[in-house]
């Protein structure tokens, strides 16, 4: 008797879902906080394009907040936890207010990209990006020696172009020169830093000093100060090292470290949206999944006509395999975990 009362209502109860009137689940409510949404910036906007790539996939209320570096940062971040059900966060000056903050708010998820929190309603993603520097390093000096770059070069220096100094720069700095003094121990590696990734004046300021030093290519990671940099490298007949895949010039840029800071966005909210968020966690991309990418400096040979030596790809190709199998084993400079909040 109770097994048919219980089997009578379930049908019942599925039928009223079946209803045209019937209540939907509410769609999650996904709010990206960025230091600096301007579409200049790539970071920004590869955040951008991982959150609209799930919302058209999970139908997700997506929104975008901006958290400006030097406003009350804290307040914007707490008025979008208690409007959404998931908060992405992506800058080092949010990541530490995440970390002080996500404890009021036990029924919120977070997302927290670039470094790690550890706490239970926080999922991270952050990269190996120390690996694609590496590589980088080692492309740009290979290229600077190559004898192929025309305007003088004597491929005794390449340069570092940060917008600012943090955990994940001076990381990826390490690495790059690591590379490039691998393949020339005797080369000059010199970084200079903007003191902002706003400050487009400042970025072009820098990028001048280096070109002054005779470096051959320059990473530049300046985010949005990207194009006011690059403008004047390219000014003095210098190359490139970018930092996304799209390539702002891609006729001087050797080759480009990408985060893949869009599957990052998806991958957290695919788990939120799919009911598998995994607070706790923290997921370290690497070259080997995908998460981290160097573009393929064959790219650069085809843009720029250049007759870039068989011999640079093969090098860079060798390595690649030797970081794979962990033969060549680089330190992380990165804060690993920002705060183990158990």
């Amino acid at each position: 008797m109770f097994f048919r009362r219980f089997l009578s209502f379930a049908l019942l109860f599925l039928v009223v879902l079946s209803l045209p009137g019937a209540v939907a689940a509410a769609p999650l409510r996904v709010t990206l906080l960025l230091e600096d949404p301007d579409p200049a910036n790539p970071q920004a906007a590869d955040l951008r394009q991982g959150l609209e790539q799930a919302r058209k996939r999970f139908g997700i209320e997506a929104h975008i907040v901006a958290a400006p570096a030097g406003e009350n940062q804290t307040a914007v971040f707490r008025a979008a936890a208690g409007a959404s059900d998931l908060v992405l966060v992506a800058d080092a000056r949010l990541h530490e207010v995440l970390r002080d903050n996500a404890a009021n708010f036990r029924k919120v998820r977070f997302g927290c990209i670039d470094t790690g929190v550890r706490a239970p309603n926080i999922m991270s993603v952050t990269f190996a990006d120390e690996q694609a520097a590496f590589l980088a390093g080692a492309a740009a000096a290979l290229t600077a020696r190559s004898g192929v770059l025309p305007g003088g070069f004597t491929g005794e220096a390449i340069g570092w172009l940060s917008g600012e100094s943090t955990p994940m720069d001076d990381s990826m700095f390490s690495a790059y020169a690591e590379g490039a003094r691998l393949i020339s121990p005797e080369i000059r590696v010199i970084r200079r830093d903007a003191g902002s990734f706003t400050d487009e004046a400042a970025a072009a300021g820098q990028a001048d000093g280096l070109m002054d030093e005779g470096t051959a290519v320059v990473a530049v990671m300046a985010r949005r100060a990207d194009a006011a940099a690059v403008k004047h490298i390219a000014a003095r007949g210098g190359y490139l090292v970018g930092e996304t895949s799209r390539a702002l010039l891609p006729e001087r840029t050797v080759t480009s470290i990408v985060r893949r800071l869009d599957l990052a966005v998806f991958e957290i909210v695919a788990a939120a949206a799919e009911g598998r968020f995994a607070g706790g966690k923290i997921i370290t991309r690497t070259l080997e999944d995908g998460g981290v990418v160097l573009t393929p400096p064959e790219a650069f040979a085809r843009h720029s006509g250049l007759a870039v030596p068989q011999r640079v790809f093969s090098r860079l190709e060798e390595l690649r395999r030797e970081l794979a199998s962990g033969n060549i084993r680089l330190q992380s400079r990165r804060v690993p975990t920002l705060c183990d909040c158990y």
